[in-house]
């Protein structure tokens, strides 16, 4: 079995960018006497960097490769309106794209969306650099309430081509307009109704489909830790999380998890009610089965997210 073909690693980013792309509904804190709640305003303009570092590995037969891949993304949201009863409609844009790919034996990619005319020669670069110039170029408009509970979906339909027109054969399907949605609508974070005291916190619990292989479950445990010990006008949001996977009857890809770790933080400016920073890190240690084909696949990822100066009211 070949490990880490151009193919394989093309999945593992398009997976890691469709991420991206929607995974940025973070947390959010107040004291024990108010009830958490995200807060906007009309007009304003958030802006975010985020940084995301896989390190992956298969191993068969007693051969072993791998990949690292440093992804940073500048994201934008714009508060298009905000009703009396605090919902916001906005619109997320992912405005730049830098990815930097290793893999032994292979070319090395790098990419820029703001350096277009700069894409390497080289069929990896070829197949990877059109999802990541879709990528730059993602928008969404959703409304959202002040718990975080997303209530409709909007992608321009020159999105979605863009985006299924930048891979190639069942790669593509990814990227449909349902299967966005979907992800969008779940990456929101629901607060709880009530305040959480120190040391208390809440559930959110989340599915998704693997058409191949069966249902993944999520299930997050928040707890509010106090104020940060470096600033105390940030709140400490501890998270611990863990996945199951249901299969299907007689998936054509049979993956068991033997080993997982998902934890991190989130600092939270109660007052402005938004993220300042968090991190999470993930590791997966899985056994997958594919026809004749048996590996053990381990994937560690960190992603930092931290609320830049350009921030600002209109």
């Amino acid at each position: 079995m070949t490990l880490a073909t151009p193919k394989t690693l093309a999945r593992r980013l398009a997976l890691a960018a469709s991420a991206l792309a929607v995974g940025l509904a973070p947390a959010a804190a107040d004291g024990a006497d108010a009830p958490l709640r995200w807060k906007f305003q009309k007009g304003e303009t958030i802006r975010y960097a985020l940084v995301q570092k896989t390190d992956s590995k298969m191993s068969a037969g007693g051969n072993e490769r791998g990949s690292t891949v440093d992804q940073r993304s500048d994201i934008r949201w714009v508060v298009q309106d905000v009703s009396p009863e605090g919902v916001a409609t906005m619109t997320q844009v992912i405005e730049r794209v830098r990815v930097k790919m290793e893999a032994p034996g292979q070319p090395g990619f790098e990419y820029d969306s703001d350096a277009k005319d700069k894409v390497q020669d080289s069929p990896v670069a070829k197949m990877l650099a059109p999802m990541f110039q879709a990528l730059a170029g993602f928008e969404c408009t959703l409304t959202m309430d002040p718990r975080g509970r997303i209530q409709s979906v909007k992608i321009p339909e020159k999105t979605l081509e863009s985006l299924r027109g930048s891979l190639k054969g069942p790669l593509s399907e990814m990227f449909s307009e349902e299967s966005m949605k979907k992800m969008i609508t779940q990456s929101g974070l629901v607060l709880p109704e009530e305040p959480v005291e120190k040391g208390k916190g809440w559930t959110e619990e989340s599915s998704t489909e693997a058409p191949q292989v069966g249902t993944i479950k999520t299930e997050k445990k928040y707890t509010y830790e106090g104020p940060d010990a470096k600033d105390p006008n940030l709140a400490r949001i501890a998270l611990d999380a863990e996945m199951t996977l249901q299969s299907k009857e007689n998936p054509e890809v049979k993956v068991s998890i033997k080993e997982q770790k998902n934890a991190g933080f989130f600092l939270f400016d109660s007052a402005k009610g938004r993220i300042a920073e968090s991190h999470i890190e993930v590791k997966m240690v899985q056994d997958v089965a594919a026809g004749p084909a048996n590996f053990e696949q381990t994937v560690g990822n960190t992603m930092d997210m931290v609320l830049t100066p350009e921030s600002a009211a209109k």
